[in-house]
């Protein structure tokens, strides 16, 4: 059985919880970043999330943690980044119809409204838990605040120190008029 999808049955008799220990790879998106060299995972993806069944809707809540190794955004080099994602969805098993008015409003779907439908006989909660991982994850990575990046010349981290290179002079033809002075 697969620990990430639960009986619809067995969530209407008694709330389910639900401790989670998966490795990235089971996740397809988190997969796919992993095989594009975009990050690598360290461990197991964790967290505890439970499930319960109300006003005809499952609702899921929890929370999940991970630790990536990112690129810095500067320097390039790994990152250990922890990750930590709060899960809350509903699932329902069929989707409220939502009635237009006669004026030009636009109309909501049940999916519009964040409503997931339940697939089959059992809800499953691969696909919230990876989309709120990589939700998580950092759009500029940074080993830290003082990181002074590559050289745009050499490529040498400056991190490691000053490079030596020297930016190159470009021919400017206003430079004879830097220390001109209008008169008034």
């Amino acid at each position: 059985m697969n620990s990430l999808r639960v009986s619809v049955e067995k969530i209407k008799e008694n709330e389910v919880a639900l401790d989670i220990a998966e490795t990235a790879e089971s996740f397809p998106a988190l997969e796919e970043l992993i095989q594009r060299a975009e990050c690598r995972f360290v461990g197991s993806i964790t967290g505890r999330i439970r499930i319960y069944f109300a006003n005809g809707f499952f609702e899921v809540e929890g929370q999940v943690a991970a630790r990536v190794l990112l690129p810095c955004s500067r320097c390039l080099q790994e990152v250990e980044t922890p990750l930590r994602a709060d899960i809350s969805a509903t699932f329902a098993s069929e989707l409220p119809l939502i009635e237009g008015g006669e004026s030009d409003e636009v109309e909501l779907t049940a999916e519009d409204m964040g409503l997931l439908p339940v697939e089959g006989d059992e809800i499953d909660l691969r696909e919230v838990i990876q989309e709120q991982i990589i939700m998580e994850l950092p759009l500029r990575p940074l080993c830290g605040t003082d990181c002074r990046g590559i050289c745009p010349f050499c490529g040498a981290n400056l991190n490691d120190g000053d490079c030596g290179c020297r930016a190159p002079v470009f021919n400017n033809k206003f430079a004879a008029l830097k220390d001109f002075k209008a008169e008034k």
